[in-house]
């Protein structure tokens, strides 16, 4: 046969795995970078205003990870079953589950923004806001809402790109918003002087602009699957597999929205420093993870199309090189963050004294757990590209909700701030011992 993706489908198939996923790992790890750099701009930026203000912030991230959770359940659903339609030839039903994923993601985003903009005070008390963090908590919630359609869409179009190999043009598209909400910020905050609801209105058009960038190279056929109306199927069975599909992803992001909701009441209760403490370790995390976030994205498209030809040796040269390199690099980024807490904190926060040593503190106890968070990110994420969606579903929702919460909830109850400090790298671990029982006994049953 002659198609026009044989050469893609050779370099995913039989490409060696190392040089496959590092050439995978490296875009996604750049546009995830970017993400974490323009979060972090917007904590930077935001904390000139006050303690509040960057409070705020951490509340509202609680309601841009329910965005990302329903755009990555279609996201996700669609371009794991993508990757697996690649791998086996079926090129009409990659189109279809990628145009039905992409326009039910949009149909979501639209649902969040007008339910979200209604209900907008309960909601945010509801993330965890306290009455001082009320204002600015709607006053920087109100564009991400509005802009919701496009996020949600967005990890679709960009999770599509990665299905086929694609991973430069989903990084170009990412980096093109990102460059722009940083450059956005300091105009909209200061020069405008719109404060805190600059920084939001800066997040929102960068959506829009990525939402953009990355739906060009569809339009412009550039792609492997064919991206239209005319391939949309709201039917049964395609509907349950990309839910399926997606299943685990929205576990996995469902599950950190509700952390982080659980860790703002929690964390209210030590004062607004505490949840500005937890929201500043967290961007700070999220960045080291973006490294492993970019190896889980590589591997997913390598494991659905070794999955779909039916070659599970290479299913399992590529989890083990994945999860030794980013455990490797997850390790050495846990060190130099804890090495360098405090200056991180002084820096994202400046003029807090009080502030940056509790940041400080709380920054040093989250890097404890980021080595385990990328084993079971890895396997989790194999499980879902092999359409294990159960197995998946498992390990995610034990992770965050059976572990996380109850010991975040727990622990500060007994033990004070120090207790919900040891919560999360207490939960990885937990979850790491599980997910390290679940692969092994897998790979038992696959033999080779």
């Amino acid at each position: 046969m002659n198609h026009p993706q044989d050469a893609q489908y050779q370099r995913m198939t039989e490409a060696p795995i190392p040089g496959l996923i590092l050439s995978l790992c490296v875009p996604s790890i750049v546009t995830t970078l970017i993400t974490s750099i323009y979060n972090m701009a917007d904590t930077f930026f935001v904390a000139q205003l006050g303690t509040t203000a960057v409070a705020a912030v951490g509340v509202v991230f609680s309601v841009s990870s329910i965005l990302s959770a329903l755009g990555f359940w279609m996201g996700t659903g669609s371009s794991s079953l993508v990757s697996l339609r690649l791998g086996a030839r079926e090129q009409e039903k990659a189109d279809c589950t990628a145009s039905t994923g992409f326009f039910l993601s949009m149909a979501i985003g639209g649902v969040i923004a007008v339910g979200g903009l209604l209900f907008l005070r309960p909601l945010m008390r509801l993330m965890g806001s306290t009455p001082t963090i009320l204002p600015d908590a709607c006053a920087y919630a109100v564009p991400l809402l509005l802009a919701a359609p496009f996020q949600c869409s967005n990890l679709a179009l960009s999770q599509n790109l990665r299905a086929e190999g694609m991973s430069r043009e989903s990084m170009a598209g990412q980096m093109a918003g990102g460059l722009l909400n940083i450059a956005l910020d300091p105009f909209l905050i200061f020069g405008l002087k719109w404060g805190v609801r600059g920084a939001g209105i800066a997040t929102a058009v960068s959506q829009v602009v990525v939402w953009g960038a990355l739906l060009q190279f569809y339009l412009r056929k550039k792609t492997a699957v064919d991206l239209s109306p005319r391939h949309f199927r709201l039917r049964g069975p395609l509907l349950a597999a990309i839910v399926s599909a997606g299943f685990p992803s929205l576990c996995r992001h469902c599950g950190n929205a509700l952390s982080s909701i659980v860790l703002n009441r929690t964390a209210g209760a030590f004062g607004d420093a505490a949840i500005a403490a937890f929201s500043i370790a967290s961007r700070v995390t999220l960045l080291a993870l973006s490294v492993s976030i970019g190896f889980v994205q590589a591997i997913q498209p390598v494991a659905g199309f070794a999955h779909g030809s039916g070659n599970h040796r290479r299913l399992k040269e590529a989890y083990r090189f994945t999860v030794t390199a980013s455990m490797s690099s997850l390790t050495v980024l846990a060190a130099l963050i804890a090495l360098c807490a405090p200056s991180i904190v002084r820096l994202l926060a400046p003029g807090d004294a009080d502030m940056a040593e509790l940041g400080a503190s709380v920054l040093r106890f989250s890097c404890l757990a980021l080595p385990f968070t990328t084993f079971v990110n890895c396997t989790g994420t194999l499980f879902q590209s092999i359409r294990e969606s159960a197995r998946s579903s498992v390990l995610v929702l034990g992770r965050q909700v059976c572990v996380y919460v109850p010991a975040a909830i727990l622990l500060s109850r007994l033990f004070g701030l120090d207790g919900l400090m040891v919560a999360l790298p207490a939960a990885d671990l937990l979850s790491c011992l599980a997910a390290l029982i679940m692969i092994r006994r897998y790979f038992r049953r696959l033999g080779e």
